[in-house]
């Protein structure tokens, strides 16, 4: 059930920053950044009242995926191939992220490689 509930995280994290960047204007920064910092505050809050390993992951998670989120409209504007990559993000993290330990600029690079094999779909479906 934990998994699942930090998969359905790293979806929020990415649909939310996207949705908050392109349809409130609110700019590539704010729109990611805004909502992880409340998302970080709420399981601050709600520490006590939840498992250990979803306090651990889930606002790293919500980060990390926000960064997909920053994805203009313009390159690719489905809510639903935003989700995706939030959650092929969050299955990457959760089987990788021992051995990223100490690299810097591994959640902004894990979400790249994440958005672009979303993006070349689109590309694919769209040639047809």
């Amino acid at each position: 059930m934990m998994v699942f509930s930090l998969y359905f995280v790293g979806l929020l994290g990415a649909v939310i920053a996207f949705i908050l960047n392109n349809n409130f204007k609110m700019g590539i920064v704010v729109g990611s950044a805004l909502p992880s910092l409340i998302f970080a505050l709420a399981i601050f809050l709600l520490e006590n009242y939840l498992p250990a390993p979803f306090v651990e992951d889930a606002p790293v998670i919500f980060y990390g995926a926000a960064f997909i989120g920053m994805a203009s409209n313009k390159i690719l504007s489905s809510y639903i191939l935003i989700g995706v990559s939030g959650l092929l993000f969050t299955f990457i993290y959760l089987h990788t992220s021992p051995y990223f330990d100490g690299f810097g600029g591994a959640l902004g690079t894990t979400a790249a490689l994440c958005f672009l094999p979303v993006y070349a779909v689109k590309l694919l479906l769209n040639r047809k």
